[in-house]
């Protein structure tokens, strides 16, 4: 269920017996692995600095605002302050956990609820990539490596998964966890288009259409997986790992998520990016392209399925020239 284990949970602080049944109302995993990460954080601060504290109906709202102003100042990483997201993210987990205290009568009302929550800026933008580097990234995948000797090294069998996974990510914006979940019967064709149906985040369903370019590499790489013995059935997972050391015959499974971080990592640092990248560099990059391309901000925002164009605008890194001033269009 992703809660937290006995010794951060807080139901046994407090004598609560629900606490599990508020995470059977998120059916994403990362979701409920997220929500009880910040709650638990959040009623370990509460232990630690306001010991009289023994039920929720005593926390008041000037608890919160003492947790949100240590966020703010000192509760990131090594002590640094938290990002104005995150810490926007961690109050709407014990917001919502509190809506649902008040639900069952554990409470009277919501102390988060009046609490001032910052503006979510960016504090550290996510690093996308330019054209010709994607372009880069894609050729490192297929291109032969030579050994010391200068002898070419055999071609790596994992080529033809790192290809399809890399092109789909740039080219689809689809978050890793959209693409993790993937089975082969989600990879269809409708009306002569090859398209992706995936879930999204709040369980929402939807179709992504393809680019040519991401249809023949997951086409090359379900004929590889063909030659291999391993033709894909339609409850297969769609990505599957090409070894297993720990199990070698178990290997229709969805990829491991530090396999991704690492497969991207490998070919960022053989075409020499001098910064560091992640799946979510290859969403702002899809976002970032389309808003390049002169692509209306709420298309994109839809397209990548944002619920506020609010978040889309903060991965638009188009330049504001004098040139571009709507003044011009003004006929006075």
């Amino acid at each position: 269920m992703g809660q937290p284990n006995n010794k951060e949970n807080p139901v046994s602080f407090y004598g609560y017996t629900y606490y599990e049944e508020f995470f059977e109302n998120f059916t994403s995993l990362h979701t409920r692995k997220s929500y009880a990460s910040d709650l638990s954080k959040f009623f370990l601060f509460l232990t630690e600095n306001f010991k009289k504290l023994k039920k929720y109906k005593d926390i008041e709202r000037k608890h919160i605002i003492t947790y949100r102003n240590f966020l703010t100042e000192t509760g990131g990483h090594d002590g640094n302050p938290c990002a104005p997201k995150t810490v926007a993210r961690k109050l709407a987990a014990i917001s919502s956990y509190f809506d649902f205290l008040v639900e069952k009568g554990e409470c009277d009302f919501n102390p988060v609820g009046s609490v001032k929550r910052p503006r979510r800026e960016v504090l550290k933008p996510t690093q996308a990539l330019n054209t010709e580097q994607v372009r880069a990234l894609f050729a490192a995948i297929m291109n032969d490596e030579v050994d010391e000797n200068g002898e070419v090294k055999e071609p790596n069998p994992s080529r033809f998964l790192h290809r399809a996974l890399l092109v789909t990510f740039f080219t689809t914006g689809l978050r890793k966890s959209e693409i993790l979940n993937l089975k082969f019967k989600h990879y269809r064709e409708i009306n002569e288009d090859r398209v992706i149906e995936y879930i999204g985040k709040g369980a929402k369903v939807g179709q992504k259409l393809l680019h040519p370019m991401c249809e023949e590499a997951i086409e090359e790489y379900v004929a590889w997986m063909r030659s291999q013995g391993r033709e894909h059935g339609a409850e297969d997972w769609l990505f599957q790992p090409t070894r297993n050391p720990s199990d070698p015959k178990n290997l229709n499974k969805p990829l491991n998520p530090r396999t991704i971080n690492e497969i991207i990592d490998k070919y960022a640092k053989k075409i020499g990016l001098n910064f560091k990248i992640s799946p979510h560099s290859a969403r702002a990059t899809f976002i970032g392209e389309l808003l390049d391309a002169g692509v209306d901000i709420y298309a994109v925002a839809r397209e990548v399925n944002h619920s506020s164009v609010k978040t889309t605008q903060e991965y638009d890194k188009r330049r504001r020239r004098i040139k571009d001033s709507p003044i011009g269009k003004l006929r006075y």
